[in-house]
This record gives C-alpha cells, structure tokens and sequence, in this order.
C-alpha cells in the first residue's frame, strides 16, 4: 500500500470514521486488494514522525519523488497497535500523550524493522513539540529532514525541493 493510503487507513482508526463494524468491512476488503499488487522496491523507505500533516498532498509527493512512509509513527499509534489484555494497558502503551523518550523508543525500534533511510519530522509552527526535533536529530542516527506547517493547503514549490534533495542524499 502506498503511505499515503496508510496514513488515511491509521488515522482513521483514532474513531473508525463513526461505524466500527463497517470501518472493519472496508479495511478487510481494501487488505484483500492491496495484497494482490505488486510490492514496489524501488522505493526509497523513509518513516513519516511528528503530527499529522494539515499539509495535503505530502505522502504523494514522496512517493513522485521515488520514497515511500513506511512508518506513519503517530497515525500509527492511532490503530494501538500493541495487543494488551485490557484497554488500560492498551493506552498505556499509546506512546503519543507522554514524554518524547517513550515515542523515541518505540520508533527507533519500528526504523531499524523497517529498514527506514531516513526520517521526514513533521512539526506545526504552533506546536511546542517543535523540541523534539532536537532530541530526534541527537538519538535516532538516521537522516532527519524537518517541515514544519503553518496552515492547511497543498504542498508548496520550496518544501518540495527541500524533500527532493533530502531524497537525493538518501539515494
């Protein structure tokens, strides 16, 4: 599947778009689908962490540009995507609300399974989780390229030049 299908699949999950039972349905029936194309391995696996984007069009861009989100680190966590016996230990496992060193854990562990490249840091300009940006680039030891949004609106020419040759570099 491609990110951008993957980032809509998990945030989707934060309330199973109001029908549990028919959200269940499409994801099977989109499962089944997807499991029928051809894996793309010529794209280069960057994991997509921070917020998610009010940027549209960000997912598509990177996979013109030849890279594919194979981590949606907080849409991820949207889907808790770790098994628990309750739901009180489902949440404590959702990495989101606490510290930046529990998400920094769960996602230096989800980079090397994946084999991730290189990372795409997504902050808003409002945001105070604008630090861990800091703590990213020091801990994780893989590439890190920062965006930062402001408003909602598509993909502007200077992001994606900066994307590209975050690209390049990575190649």
């Amino acid at each position: 599947m491609t990110g951008e299908e993957n980032h809509l699949w998990l945030v989707a999950c934060s309330d199973f778009e109001g029908d549990p039972e028919e959200y269940e349905r499409r994801a099977l029936a989109f499962l089944a689908e997807a499991r029928q194309r051809e894996p793309r391995r010529d794209m280069v696996p960057v994991a997509f962490v921070g917020v998610p984007p009010i940027t549209s069009g960000l997912h598509a861009f990177l996979e013109e540009s030849g890279a594919r989100a194979v981590l949606n680190e907080v849409q991820r966590q949207f889907a808790m995507p770790h098994p628990s016996r309750t739901l009180t230990e489902q949440y404590r496992e959702y990495t989101y609300p606490y510290t930046f060193f529990e998400r920094l854990s769960d996602i230096r562990r989800e980079v090397a399974r994946r084999g991730v490249r290189g990372i795409v840091h997504y902050v808003q300009s409002f945001c105070f989780r604008q630090i861990e940006d800091i703590l990213l680039r020091a801990e994780i030891g893989v590439p890190v390229l920062t965006l930062e949004g402001d408003e909602p609106g598509p993909l502007d020419g200077r992001t994606k030049i900066r994307i590209q040759a975050f690209l390049e570099m990575l190649r």
